[in-house]
């Protein structure tokens, strides 16, 4: 067996503004919650470093900064690997980043987000990478926020040998239903295990009384099973996954029975097929020239 204890995040966002100071340190409460609980990995939401501080949200630090400090220190001193997205400025461009710490609080390396939404274009210079990163248990990845809604990003993944993906987001609702079909369908097409990270309200999420951030930090496993969850409420959701395990389904794939779904999906997959077709609708795709233009300026 190889199995590890994920532990994932539903940051608690106060009715009342926050500072950067604040957010970073509750980050850091988090990560020792994590720890007394027997996580292995803790991951933190997108933006969590700047969310609910007014004027503030879209500000960027240079790497290593004070963020990056803070945590690799929260990361050795509780011996827990530790995924935090905050945004990150380099030679004078801004990125949507989500960093790895090990457990020694090295700094394993990073994502960039590849898909910003148009509003984040502006300023936010997308990633262009698909970086994979071996932790002490097990090989893990990065999507963020709205790379969800592009299904080549975790297929890519799962053809990099990827068994656990993290999905830092900072969603609201009521999208989050059918956000929630669609990591369930994410994990199911690509046989792999996904950790969501979400902001929370307090008091939890009603959006009748304008308290509109779901929270549910959940884990779905292999076969779209919700194997761990904090609901409405902040905190957060742990789950043992052991990565040894077959990954089994039920004769779909129709190569043998049972199917061994992980193996058999990439020896079958026609990606050479794929390429051709999206490299045929690149050249008649009808591209968004706001869009495109403000990620073109910003590279």
């Amino acid at each position: 067996m190889r199995t590890a204890r994920i532990g994932t995040v539903a940051f608690l966002v106060e009715d009342e503004a926050h500072s950067i100071e604040q957010n970073v340190e509750r980050g850091c409460e988090y990560i020792r919650k994590g720890s007394s609980q027997g996580c292995d990995l803790l991951l933190l939401p997108e933006m969590f470093r700047t969310i609910n501080v007014p004027g503030k949200e879209m500000d960027a630090e240079e790497m290593p900064g004070e963020t990056a400090t803070k945590l690799a220190e929260a990361a050795r001193a509780n011996h827990i690997n530790v995924v935090a997205n905050w945004y990150v400025r380099e030679e004078g461009r801004v990125y949507n980043q989500t960093t790895i710490f090990n457990r020694e609080g090295e700094i394993a390396g990073w994502y960039r987000k590849i898909q910003p939404t148009a509003g984040e274009a502006r300023t936010v210079t997308p990633g262009s990478e698909f970086p994979v990163f071996d932790l002490d248990f097990g090989r893990v990845a990065v999507m963020v926020c709205l790379d969800i809604y592009f299904p080549e990003i975790p297929r890519i993944y799962a053809h990099k040998g990827v068994e656990l993906l993290l999905w830092p987001t900072v969603t609201l609702g009521p999208t989050q239903e059918g956000l929630r079909a669609q990591l369930i369908s994410r994990a199911i097409d690509n046989c792999i295990y996904i950790a969501e990270s979400n902001m929370a309200n307090h008091p939890p999420y009603s959006p009748f009384s304008g308290r509109y951030r779901p929270g549910t930090a959940r884990i779905v496993d292999f076969n779209g099973e919700i194997v761990a969850s904090t609901g409405r409420l902040e905190g957060i959701a742990c789950a043992d996954i052991d990565f040894s395990q077959r990954r089994l389904t039920s004769y779909c794939i129709l190569k043998r029975e049972p199917d061994h779904f992980r193996e058999d999906l990439e020896g079958i997959t026609r990606l050479n097929l794929y390429a051709h077709a999206y490299a045929e609708l690149a050249k008649t795709q009808q591209r968004d020239a706001d869009y495109f233009n403000t990620i073109n300026d910003n590279k």
